[in-house]
């Protein structure tokens, strides 16, 4: 150990060393945590600020979808849709949960049960039997059809050839990505680059001071 003291003291460098170390832990000692935790709680709020305006931003565009539906043509639903998603998928925090296109599907409901109603049925009694049958059983199906011909006062009522709609596809669900480059994204990123600065600082500031301590001890 002595040998190894000798050698680090009579090192031509080693003053230039120390005077570096020192240096650079001056400048991190200007560097005070309390101005970079004022500085990271600002972009937090920022960020918070950001987040909460893409869901709106979402939520908006969902209930133009939703208004959409309810007009029954598809041609606007599919706009609002591809104006929904392309949102969704450019800004985070803003997943829509699932969407359910209520009106279209109804009418696709519809339009296979009318095409396969009993002809003997009038329309006012048929058409309150469906709805309330639906409510029941909304997938379709037989046990549809069975409660539909006992409302209407038949025997029997076979389920259509014809599959009835499936609601699962006329729900919307988009995901938003985990980070996105807008305002939002990048107050998020600077406040993890402003945690891991307060971080590093404060093990670099030990480093040193264990660096300056023991390296470089003249005794």
């Amino acid at each position: 150990m002595k040998g190894w003291r000798r050698n680090r003291r009579d090192d031509p460098d080693r003053g230039g060393k120390v005077r570096f170390d020192r240096r650079i832990l001056k400048f991190l000692k200007h560097i005070k945590t309390w101005q970079l935790l004022i500085i990271l709680l600002l972009f937090i709020m920022l960020a918070a600020i950001f987040l909460r305006l893409n869901n709106l931003g979402m939520v908006d565009r969902r209930e133009a979808l939703i208004e959409a539906d309810k007009t029954g043509e598809i041609v606007e639903v599919q706009e609002a849709a591809k104006n929904l998603q392309n949102f969704v998928s450019r800004h985070m925090n803003t997943s829509t949960g699932r969407v359910a296109l209520q009106t279209l599907y109804s009418a696709a409901f519809d339009k296979i049960v009318e095409a396969n109603k009993m002809p003997e049925v009038e329309g006012g009694d048929y058409q309150g039997a469906m709805t309330k049958c639906r409510q029941m059983y909304p997938r379709g199906g037989q046990n549809w059809a069975n409660c539909v011909a006992d409302a209407v006062g038949v025997s029997e009522w076979v389920v259509p050839d014809e599959p009835f709609p499936s609601p699962d596809a006329y729900y919307i669900d988009y995901v938003s990505p985990r980070w996105s480059f807008d305002l939002a994204g990048v107050s998020v990123l600077v406040c993890f680059i402003l945690v891991a600065a307060i971080v590093l600082r404060l093990i670099l500031i030990i480093i040193l001071k264990i660096i300056l301590k023991f390296k470089y001890r003249t005794t």
